[in-house]
Order: structure tokens, then C-alpha cells, then sequence
């Protein structure tokens, strides 16, 4: 068997690449961040995928739930959402975002094919958005230390019955390191200082 080179290879359809991704960060609201008991850590993950989102120049959305009585997207990520160009999030009513004309166009707009998903509830905004998107022709990476529910057991069955979909379960630093690809390059040097153990 031939081994490829760079040029040439052809990478795994389970690969996230950074030129056919879109993050989706999904409701990070105040009234649901602070019932979860994993809140730092969660929060701490999509950050660091939203700083190398931005150093690979994969678009970043953000939904919000209801924000008029649920409130914006939550300090600790807003700050860092605040770096990006034209940072504008989706209000939503239905919980996937799929059902947001504002969101598909969006998607479809980017001209890429799959998105990565982060944010709260894994079972019902983040599992309902991941199915709808499968259903139209997306694929879809859930970055499971990025998603959370209240109880672990709903996380548990929304990654279970997720994967079964066909979705991709993943982690951040699965995500990021695909993302960057090489070692060797500026963007991997920039995004050591957010990846740094």
C-alpha cells in the first residue's frame, strides 16, 4: 500500500477539518450554566474552541433561548465571543436551532458542511439541533466535554443516542488538534497558549 503525502492524503470523513466547520455554541445562558455542576470546566472548553476557531477562520455561532427572559450567553464566554468579527447571536424559540432561519441560513451561507457542536442541554437544544442537522445532509461532531446537561445521566443517553444517529463524538482537544493538522505551522504556535496543559 501507498503511503500518502499531505498533498495527497485524504483525510477520514470523521475528521473535523477547519475549512469545512462551523462551531455552534448553543445557549450558554446564565439560568442554565449555573444548575450545572460542570459549569467551569464546560465553559472553559468552548472557550478554548472559540480562540482556535478564530486562528483557523472557522465561523463561530451562538444561539441564545429566549434571551428576553433567559438572558445572554454567559460572561466567561461572552468576553472571549467579543474578540470575533461581527459577532451577532441568534435568538431562539424552538429548541433546535435548526428550526431558526436566522441559524440555516447562516449555515448555509458558510458553504461548509459540518457542524461542530457545544453548549446546553446536551438532551434537548444541542441533541435536537444535532439531528435536525443530520437529517439535512450535515455532519455533525457533539464535543462531549463541551456539552452539558443538569443530570448526567441525560448527558450520558443524549451521547449515546447521538452516536447511534451518526453523529461524531468527539472531545476539544480531539476538535482543536484536527483542526491545526500539523505542528509546524503559526496557527498551532498561537494556539498553544489556550492548549497548553
Amino acid at each position: 500500500m501507498r503511503v500518502k503525502g499531505d498533498r495527497d492524503r485524504m483525510p477520514h470523513p470523521h475528521i473535523a477539518r477547519a475549512d469545512a466547520s462551523i462551531l455552534v455554541v448553543v445557549d450558554v445562558q446564565e439560568p442554565f450554566a449555573k444548575a450545572m455542576a460542570d459549569r467551569q470546566s464546560v465553559a472553559k472548553n468552548i472557550a478554548t474552541l472559540i480562540h482556535v476557531a478564530r486562528i483557523v477562520e472557522a465561523p463561530v455561532i451562538v444561539t441564545e433561548q429566549n434571551r428576553e427572559k433567559l438572558g445572554p450567553t454567559v460572561a466567561e464566554l461572552s468576553s472571549v465571543l467579543g474578540e470575533l468579527k461581527a459577532y451577532q447571536p441568534i435568538d431562539k424559540m424552538a429548541f433546535s436551532c435548526c428550526a431558526s432561519e436566522q441559524f440555516i441560513k447562516q449555515v448555509y451561507d458558510s458553504g461548509r458542511d459540518t457542524l461542530v457542536l457545544t453548549g446546553m442541554e446536551a438532551h434537548v437544544c444541542v441533541q435536537q439541533t444535532a439531528l435536525d442537522a443530520l437529517n439535512l445532509g450535515y455532519k455533525v461532531h457533539i464535543v462531549s466535554d463541551a456539552v452539558t446537561s443538569r443530570r448526567r445521566e441525560d448527558w450520558t443517553i443524549a451521547i449515546e443516542k447521538l452516536r447511534h444517529a451518526g453523529a461524531v463524538i468527539s472531545s476539544m482537544e480531539m476538535v482543536a488538534y484536527e483542526w491545526l493538522e500539523r505542528g509546524d505551522t503559526p496557527q498551532f504556535k498561537a494556539a498553544m497558549q489556550h492548549l497548553r496543559w
